[in-house]
């Protein structure tokens, strides 16, 4: 369920464009076994670049109509690193992310810091913003205590739970390249006691199994959102919360039409840009 591939591949080639059509950029890069690293750039457009360890056979990449792509050798060098140094700041109040090239802020902002090598990891994305600040707002009337994040990708919203004072947060993602991503991060940010990190295709892994969450955190894709629901209310507490994220805003009344036949009904709704995200209460 991450969103993003490989981490730290030496990279010789890289791709390039923009498309407003992101979810179908995804799936057509999906077989390539590449580095995906994507980037908001205005309400509607997603910036692709795409990393290959050596010269790619693009032969049967089919992109969305609107992209026009370029491809092009890159120069021996951190790739990763030089790609996320010029990214600003992620300030979702009182959240901030930043790179190991900005210095954490003062005066109660909860920091996390965020290392390159990670795609859709960073916290750029709308659909990272719009979870935080569902998670912002929801610990400001609530305190719950245990959280599972599926699909956690670099970890960002797990760190930030953690970050909030949470002590009992499950984690995973069905690509270990992920959790592997997951588990540097949190040590990083000195969060390792409260999280728990593995692989698992949804909630299905023991660590799951009879357990019961005050608060679930998931930015996949709305296919899969849409198949978890009834796991999601399964494994919420009385009175507990589910934030997910990945729904594009056309695909949002499917997305509540299916957790409203689970008894969750929408309680907070963020749209940035083509992406929305929500909070259910049950």
């Amino acid at each position: 369920m991450s969103k993003s591939t490989n981490g730290y591949m030496p990279a010789t080639w890289k791709l390039s464009f923009a498309t407003v059509d992101k979810a179908a950029a995804e799936e057509a890069l999906e077989a390539f076994g590449a580095t995906i690293w994507a980037t908001d750039v205005d309400n509607q457009a997603t910036r692709f670049e795409v990393y290959f360890e050596t010269e790619p056979d693009l032969t049967g990449l089919v992109l969305p109509a609107d992209a026009i792509a370029d491809l092009a050798p890159l120069p021996d060098m951190d790739w990763v690193s030089e790609s996320q140094k010029g990214l600003p700041p992620v300030i979702v109040p009182p959240f901030y992310l930043h790179g190991s090239h900005d210095a954490p802020r003062g005066g109660g902002w909860l920091n996390t810091e965020m290392q390159a090598g990670n795609a859709f990891g960073s916290g750029h994305h709308g659909t990272t913003q719009g979870c935080l600040a569902l998670l912002a707002a929801h610990m400001k009337t609530h305190h719950p205590r245990h959280i599972a994040d599926i699909g956690c990708g670099s970890g960002v919203l797990a760190i930030a739970a953690a970050k909030a004072g949470v002590r009992h947060i499950l984690a995973s993602d069905n690509d270990p390249i992920a959790v592997a991503m997951s588990t540097a991060n949190m040590r990083l940010n000195g969060v390792t006691p409260s999280i728990y990190c593995f692989t698992a295709e949804g909630m299905a892994h023991r660590a799951y199994h009879a357990r019961r969450f005050d608060l679930i955190l998931a930015n996949i894709l709305a296919t899969p959102l849409c198949h978890l629901a009834g796991d999601f209310k399964h494994h919420l507490r009385p009175h507990g919360r589910v934030i997910v994220s990945g729904i594009l805003n056309e695909q949002a009344c499917r997305v509540m039409a299916r957790y409203r036949a689970h008894d969750l009904t929408v309680e907070r709704k963020i749209v940035i840009g083509a992406w929305t995200s929500l909070c259910f209460k049950r």
